[in-house]
């Protein structure tokens, strides 16, 4: 087991669709401000180009300002797995996101992980990241579980 998996914040929850329908509102970086507070704004730089590799933006609340933050999609299996990473910025994020559908088949469980990596200053800083994430990460799941199933 790598450091970043000991570190690693793990949550899951059920959400009543299925999914290719979650896939699809978590790979939209508009939806990103409906389930994520923090999150301002989010898009791809090319919208029509979605996969591995795929860069976007995001302004984020962080530290009482907003900031831009730019991602890279790491994992892209269609109704399976979705993966980001930061590329920018002192402290850089990693998800993984898992749906797994449930027994009935139409529901998914959907398992998320996130770890922060520091560069520079942000080595001092990602700490806090990590423990703020720890606190919001299954408010943030019911939030999109919320929206997902409120459509």
């Amino acid at each position: 087991m790598s450091e970043t998996d000991i570190k690693a914040i793990t949550a899951g929850i059920d959400i009543a669709r299925s999914p290719s329908h979650v896939f699809g509102y978590i790979t939209d970086a508009k939806h990103l401000p409906e389930w994520q507070p923090d999150v301002r704004q989010a898009a791809y730089d090319l919208p029509t180009a979605v996969g591995i590799g795929a860069r976007g933006q995001e302004v984020r609340h962080v530290m009482g300002a907003d900031r831009p933050i730019t991602w890279e999609v790491t994992e892209y299996d269609p109704h399976r797995r979705y993966g980001v990473r930061g590329v920018d910025g002192p402290v850089r994020s990693r998800v993984t996101m898992d749906l797994i559908p449930t027994a009935d088949g139409a529901g998914t469980h959907l398992a998320y992980g996130i770890d922060f990596t520091g560069h520079g200053i942000g080595k001092l800083i990602a700490p806090l990241a990590r423990s703020a994430a720890r606190k919001e990460l299954v408010t943030t799941l019911e939030r999109l579980r919320l929206q997902l199933e409120a459509d």
